[in-house]
């Protein structure tokens, strides 16, 4: 090959490892968006299953109270 194909080569594969690595960041931000999504996707059913604990606690609570009472 001539000095030109090579150089003509090497620009080319420049080019393609640039499209590679755009596809690349935008698969990385769209993970990043999924990401924001579980975190606030578990956030909230860490605080249901606060809620429900609380009142689970609390039902047991009653029932102790009660069974003193009697």
């Amino acid at each position: 090959m001539s000095i030109f194909g090579d150089a003509v080569s090497a620009i080319r594969q420049v080019i393609l490892m640039q499209s590679r690595i755009d596809q690349l960041d935008q698969r990385m931000k769209g993970m990043a968006a999924d990401m924001e999504g579980l975190t606030d996707a578990l956030a909230n059913v860490r605080d249901r299953v606060s809620r429900l604990e609380g009142i689970i606690e609390g039902a047991a609570m009653a029932t102790r109270q009660r069974r003193l009472e009697e």
